[in-house]
């Protein structure tokens, strides 16, 4: 990375650490562009150079934490431990990146959605995103078939759809953490119905 990216990507995420803050101090719809520039003692049209539109930081943030995800997966697929290690592991590593900072991805998530039902359309981004899913999908669906290749996994079990059921429960126990009132551990959570499911379908 030259001088000039790296010097750029810091100010980006200069604006995005400032945004944050200010969304969880005074809330999203709140925070003014105006103040964040402030904050980051940057003019308005530098942020523009980074961000179109104060909603542009909810995609960027969106973007961070799939980029995370897809780093995470493809470093669990080259370790050498077992296929249920590296679901668990995988999965708990992403939960524990989102429990450092819930309040902030339940506010985003809240405000990303308020924005596709007042709008009444489909998110422009929602065949990228359902690449994403898939890509999350298929990726648990390697580590699957390695599993089964490896006799630690049942020879019977459909790879595809023992993925999707994996992500089912991934997903719903993240909406049911982000909206819970009750501070427990999303991470311990999730490793603990990792374990359940291999149960079934573990040798």
């Amino acid at each position: 990375m030259s001088l000039r990216e790296k010097k750029k990507k810091e100010t980006r995420n200069r604006i995005f650490e400032i945004s944050s803050r200010l969304f969880k101090e005074k809330g999203f719809e709140c925070t003014t562009v105006d103040e964040i520039t402030k904050e980051a003692g940057i003019a308005k049209g530098t942020f523009f150079n980074y961000f179109p539109t104060k909603e542009s930081l909810l995609f960027y943030f969106k973007e961070q934490r799939e980029e995370f995800i897809v780093s995470i997966m493809k470093e669990q697929m080259l370790r050498d431990i077992s296929s249920r290690e590296k679901i668990r592991e995988f999965l708990v590593l992403v939960a524990e990146y989102y429990e450092k900072d819930r309040e902030l991805l339940r506010l985003l998530a809240f405000e990303h959605r308020k924005m596709i039902i007042s709008s009444g359309k489909k998110p422009a981004d929602e065949s990228v995103r359902n690449k994403k899913h898939e890509q999350f999908i298929n990726m648990l669906g390697d580590f699957i078939r390695e599993g089964i290749d490896k006799g630690a996994i049942k020879s019977n079990i459909d790879p595809k759809l023992a993925s999707e059921t994996i992500y089912a429960v991934y997903f719903h126990s993240l909406m049911t953490w982000l909206h819970s009132e009750t501070d427990y551990s999303f991470s311990g959570d999730i490793s603990s119905k990792i374990d359940i499911i291999f149960e079934g379908i573990g040798v």
